[in-house]
């Protein structure tokens, strides 16, 4: 199959089984994708430790051709593909590597559901340069943030301002 074919499509899964359809992906050879953030966490003894949590919880992302989907909504604790109307939701490559680059670069990513449209913008300098997504302003500060409409949801890193311009 020619890889142009392959498109990034994204299942929701059962409540906190994310981690372990990723690793079902990846053991049937798929290209799969699943973001994590490490946050901070405290246990009730006050133990504090580092640990790798779900970006958007309940969403696995897979790279494979159309006609694999139902192979795939046949792994255990995957629930359905999204689909927008009849048709599947495709996540353009471009936005998937950006939200990659921004997990890479080891700021906080925050994750933002209810989102307000914002200005249309491209990175010009730093690690995202070529990057586009939209600007956001938060308590005085600018961010960079990736919109997957599809699953109402959206990443976000704070960005220098003088990092960005505008797009059509």
């Amino acid at each position: 199959m020619n890889a142009t074919n392959y498109n990034w499509y994204v299942f929701y899964t059962r409540p906190n089984s994310e981690k372990v359809v990723y690793n079902e992906l990846i053991n049937r050879r798929y290209e799969a994708f699943l973001p994590l953030v490490k946050t901070l966490h405290q246990w009730k003894n006050r133990q504090k430790k580092f640990v790798s949590k779900v970006l958007f919880r309940g969403y696995v992302f897979a790279r494979t051709a159309e006609f694999e989907i139902f192979n795939i909504l046949h792994i255990p604790k995957i629930i359905f593909c999204v689909k927008c109307g009849d048709r599947y939701s495709i996540i353009p490559d471009k936005d998937v590597k950006s939200l990659e680059q921004m997990l890479v670069l080891g700021q906080d990513i925050f994750k933002e559901p209810d989102f307000n449209k914002g200005e249309h913008v491209m990175v010009i300098k730093g690690p995202l340069t070529g990057y586009e997504g939209l600007i956001l302003k938060r308590k005085n500060k600018t961010r960079f943030g990736v919109l997957f409409d599809d699953i109402k949801q959206r990443a976000s890193i704070d960005i220098n301002e003088e990092s960005l311009i505008k797009t059509p």
